[in-house]
């Protein structure tokens, strides 16, 4: 039985497909536009997505390496840090028989090649908008706690805004970039035996449950940032009426001043 390692990495917001075709035209044999798929001797193949991920099939550890490093000058506003996920695909055997990260299958199509790559770059673009989402949500956790438990804001206003639109921005590109509760087209240009297999993947990565858990925490962000957006407004406001009243007792003793020293 023969085994396939595949390699995913999510390294950016998005990859410049054009440029990338135009630049690995006479170098590898571009055999899909969507997403871009290459082929390379030896049934090595390497798939990019516009929204930031590659997906390696046949490559090690280094080989991968070369080549992202040779993709991240197409790449606009490159990740902060890295996200990585394995898998091994198994020609042969039973069909869809799964382990914790393995595969197998009859035969190394390339409709598997295109299912496998879009769940694991999925699954690694998830990474990212959970990391992203969890160093939000904890910074206004300690703005929530010192609103709690001493009663000061240590958020400026400034900051729960870009949390609210950080927030609104995330479902944005969950929506439209990724597509992430979406059945891939292969799925329903190929039949049932692709619905099959990519019913397995995506149970196994658990692709719609955790795109469910960070939108119940995008929900909470924009929830909590608004809340303490609105004491902010109260207090802005409660000190503005203690302006006024002081201005105008004020005005009221210089008024008083100027009747008695006539």
């Amino acid at each position: 039985m023969k085994s396939i390692p595949v390699l995913a990495f999510d390294v950016a917001t998005s990859f410049d497909n054009i440029k990338l075709v135009t630049e690995f035209q006479n170098q590898v044999k571009l055999i899909v536009k969507d997403p871009l798929i290459w082929k390379l001797s030896g049934e090595k193949y390497l798939v990019v997505f516009d929204y930031g991920s590659v997906v390696f099939f046949n490559f090690n550890e280094s080989e991968a390496r070369l080549w992202l490093n040779k993709l991240k000058a197409f790449a606009q506003r490159t990740n902060r840090k890295e996200f990585t996920d394995s898998f091994t695909l198994y020609i042969g055997g039973k069909k869809n028989t799964l382990n914790t990260n393995e595969l197998r299958v009859e035969q190394f199509l390339l409709d598997t090649i295109k299912l496998v790559a879009i769940v694991l770059s999925r699954s690694v673009g998830l990474e990212y908008y959970e990391d992203l989402i969890d160093r939000n949500l904890e910074k206004l956790e300690e703005s929530v706690d010192s609103l709690s438990y001493q009663g000061k804001f240590i958020s400026s206003r400034r900051q729960l805004i870009k949390q609210v639109g950080l927030a609104h921005a995330i479902q944005h590109e969950l929506a439209y970039n990724l597509a992430l509760l979406d059945d891939p087209d292969v799925v329903w240009e190929r039949g049932e035996e692709m619905e099959k297999l990519y019913k397995v993947l995506s149970d196994q990565y658990k692709i719609n449950n955790r795109v469910q858990v960070i939108e119940r925490k995008l929900s909470l962000i924009t929830k909590s940032s608004q809340f303490i957006l609105e004491r902010l407004q109260d207090r802005t406001a409660n000190l503005l009426e203690t302006a006024i009243i002081f201005l105008f007792v004020v005005d009221i003793i210089f008024i008083l001043i100027e009747l008695f020293g006539r």
